[in-house]
């Protein structure tokens, strides 16, 4: 059975096939009809084919790699390929009405010996009452609820609603609250505007085009992070730093935030110029900390921007033996220290790759270069929907026309191309309102003598566009273009030696130790424990 699913992102539509054979596990998000925060509902049926029982504790994911933990239960009005949910869940996954979760039950669950919990600031706005007491225990005495580390959850109680962030659980990241857990709700409350920011945290969907780099990343990132067992199977060690190449603008800084948020790591970015002081060995000290930061709170993307800017080849020209020098040797000595079971990716970034000392591009460090290149016809489309998903724009404005005559711009090209659009539009509607109302004064009347306010400037129209492209220009040269297509044709150039190497049928392995004799006690690396 196959069901098309509405996707909010602009003009784009989603199928999801639901085989009950391949993808039995895979449901379509329902609203439920009651409100609890920790139970979801399956149809009887449902329950039988995926084997689970009322009352069992499952594993629901989401958008955006967000798991969450629940108790299901069974209800017949429940469609078969359905689940239903309630609101604070759906946020809890980044799904809404309508996508698509999936569902596997949680055997590994433990009791809570301890849990933290925050709330959430304009929720306890006039509360004077102990949360503890009044909020949290009704909420989990006797419920034995599942919690998950990053989960919000509603508790009520004397006609008031207080929202609840989960900030830790022992044991992590999930557990069940028994009678014996100890709760702790020390502490601020969080604000609401950064509880926010995480639920619109950049994912993949927010970076137009890139498909092929975006598969790449996956396969190298995905690898590492999921499969690191079969990588150390073949005697490797799983992948830890890339460097990602490419004009300004094509949006490496937002791929690289969206690859951090569609993994569920933290983010941390550390610019070149930034480091450099004219302090003797301050420099260093800053690489040792920013390092030794990502190390505590991994798993986290360390993003090294505009890389060139210290990391310049030390031959020749570019060689000064000064803080430079000293920095890059620090950087290099980190990564080399930087052990696979810290779960610590590197990410460089750069626009001018030709510079980069080669003691950088050397096997276990940044070996594995992506290129990002300028966005295609299909990219550029992608981009300018995205980042006008939010706005009103005519019917009339032919996006796949402004994709088309838009060739050799950037993403930030596009973007200054729509935002200026806007800017006109908003210009316009000031003016006529301005306007408007000073006509209003010269006939005597108020604002409030009318009863609906007309929309003056309702949508963005194409004479904001065509104004907008009057000033629209290429921050990339053609020339620019093919140095880049150069440089990674060298690089390709120098990968390609051995392509028709065989080997012989007569060859033997005879005296040679298949082990490669290196099958040591390999199991942490890391310098710096």
């Amino acid at each position: 059975m196959t069901k098309a699913v509405h996707s909010t992102k602009g003009d784009k539509y989603v199928t999801a096939t639901l085989n009950p054979k391949e993808r039995s596990n895979r449901l379509m998000v329902d609203d439920a009809t009651n409100d609890d925060n920790s139970v979801v509902a399956l149809s009887q049926q449902k329950m039988d084919e995926l084997e689970l029982f009322d009352g069992d504790t499952v594993l629901l994911k989401g958008k955006k790699r967000c798991e969450t933990i629940c108790i299901v239960l069974a209800d017949d009005t429940c469609p078969n390929d359905h689940i239903r949910m309630n609101r604070v869940v759906q946020n809890n996954l980044r799904v809404c009405s309508s996508d698509i979760v999936s569902i596997e039950v949680c055997q590994d669950i433990k009791r809570g010996k301890r849990i933290y919990v925050l709330p959430i600031d304009d929720s306890v706005q006039g509360i004077a009452g102990n949360l503890l007491e009044v909020y949290l225990k009704p909420y989990f005495v006797g419920a034995y609820r599942p919690i998950k580390t990053g989960d919000v959850f509603v508790a009520r109680a004397t006609m008031r609603t207080v929202e609840f962030k989960v900030i830790e659980t022992d044991p992590s990241p999930y557990c069940i609250v028994a009678p014996d857990t100890v709760i702790h709700c020390e502490g601020d409350p969080i604000k609401r505007e950064e509880e926010e920011a995480s639920l619109s945290a950049i994912d993949y969907d927010d970076v137009g085009g890139l498909e092929n780099v975006k598969q790449e990343i996956q396969e190298v990132l995905q690898y590492s992070v999921e499969h690191p067992e079969k990588i150390l199977k073949f005697g490797m060690t799983p992948t830890r730093a890339v460097l990602f190449y490419g004009p300004p603008g094509c949006g490496k800084t937002l791929l690289v935030k969206a690859i951090a948020n569609e993994y569920q790591m933290n983010f941390i970015r550390m610019s070149g110029p930034e480091l450099l002081t004219m302090w003797f060995s301050e420099s260093e000290a800053n690489v040792r900390d920013i390092f030794g930061k990502a190390r505590q709170v991994a798993p986290c993307v360390l993003f090294l921007d505009d890389l060139d800017s210290i990391a310049k080849s030390r031959n020749g020209s570019f060689a000064d033996g000064g803080a430079a020098d000293r920095v890059i040797n620090q950087i290099l000595t980190e990564i080399d220290g930087m052990s696979a079971k810290k779960n610590v990716f590197i990410i460089g970034a750069t626009n001018r790759p030709d510079i980069i000392d080669s003691a950088f591009l050397r096997p276990g460090r940044f070996d594995h270069l992506i290129y990002i290149p300028l966005p295609d016809e299909k990219s550029r489309l992608d981009i300018l929907k995205i980042t006008l998903r939010k706005s009103p724009v005519a019917k009339d404005v032919d996006m796949q026309h402004l994709s088309t005559i838009t060739n050799g711009f950037s993403g930030a090209d596009l973007t200054e191309i729509c935002h200026r659009a806007c800017k006109l539009a908003i210009r316009e509607l000031i003016e006529k309102e301005i306007n408007e109302g000073k006509e209003q004064q010269r006939n005597g009347q108020t604002a409030t003598d009318s009863n609906e306010p007309e929309d003056l400037v309702p949508e963005i129209r194409r004479d904001h566009f065509e104004e907008a492209l009057k000033f629209a220009r290429r921050s990339v040269s053609d020339n620019d273009i093919r140095k880049y297509e150069m440089f990674t044709q060298t690089l390709q150039q120098s990968r390609d030696f051995g392509t028709q190497f065989h080997f012989s049928d007569q060859q033997t392995l005879q005296g040679t130790d298949r082990s490669g004799g290196y099958r040591e006690n390999c199991d942490d690396d890391d310098l710096y424990n």
